[in-house]
């Protein structure tokens, strides 16, 4: 399920493939490779290649793991493993309404940003062909590891709740620590502690929302490797069953087993 070590030397080099020493983004100026791939992907859309089929290959292409913009700093690479290819396409997207406005329909961006859906122009081989192996596969690592496992503690706090109503308790006071404790073994001060501990961090209750992503993807890692098999199974099969009731429909399944969000009904 997890890709064990990290990639985060080779992953953004072309397409996943080359050593990191050749990635021409690190020999050049950050705005100047953005503003390149940027203008790239605003000229294959204006030549009449589909917005998305456009959108994935310009970040099959992208190699800086991370970036500033406009002061912010965009981390699309967590752990080394894990790639958040949607906060690297909204950050392409927005570059390209700043650059040609209206080029791509607002609806259809709001459909992938919020959703995670791409049309079907973009296929699901096309997209793992785009993105290249490593990048795929640190992709799942994502979804497994923040999106799968957010909706996990959802879950779990449903059962939470409807243990505590049985004994007539009501408030949600003491809700979130009882689901930390029965995923992780630890309440949720005392895991952010740690996780603050290992990166060599002042402790600190403010989390960015990149750091929120870290902070879930090192307490799913954790966890996989606590449980068991069949454990781990359960939570996973649990953590999608939840997505599917936010979503509206199942996630759709790929090769062997592989549950991908990715690839709605509409055409965009």
């Amino acid at each position: 399920m997890v890709v064990e070590g990290s990639v985060d030397g080779r992953l953004f080099a072309g397409n996943g493939v080359e050593d990191a020493a050749a990635d021409p983004s690190l020999e050049q100026d950050p705005t100047s490779y953005a503003s390149s791939v940027l203008a790239d992907l605003v000229r294959d859309i204006h030549g009449g290649t589909h917005w998305a089929s456009a959108l994935v290959g310009a970040i099959g292409r992208w190699t800086p793991p991370r970036e500033a913009v406009d002061g912010e700093e965009l981390r699309y690479l967590l752990g080394g493993e894990a790639f958040d290819w949607l906060l690297l396409a909204e950050r392409l997207l927005r570059g390209v309404e700043q650059a040609s406005p209206g080029l791509v329909p607002a609806a259809a961006v709001e459909r992938l940003l919020v959703s995670g859906q791409l049309p079907h122009d973009v296929t699901e081989s096309h997209f793992r062909e785009a993105l290249g192996f490593d990048k795929y596969r640190a992709h799942l690592n994502f979804f497994y590891g923040v999106v799968v496992e957010e909706a996990l503690w959802l879950a779990v706090e449903r059962e939470v709740q409807k243990e505590r109503g049985v004994r007539g308790l009501h408030h949600p006071i003491g809700v979130l620590d009882q689901v930390y404790q029965r995923l992780y073994r630890a309440d949720l001060k005392t895991l952010m502690r740690r996780f603050r501990l290992e990166r060599d961090e002042r402790p600190s209750v403010k989390f960015t929302m990149t750091e929120w992503k870290e902070f879930t993807y090192s307490l799913f890692k954790h966890r996989v490797g606590n449980q068991d098999s069949a454990r781990i199974a359960s939570d996973t099969r649990k953590g999608l069953t939840m997505l599917e009731e936010l979503w509206g429909v199942a996630p759709e399944v790929q090769g062997a087993g592989t549950v991908d969000p990715l690839w709605g009904d509409d055409d965009g």
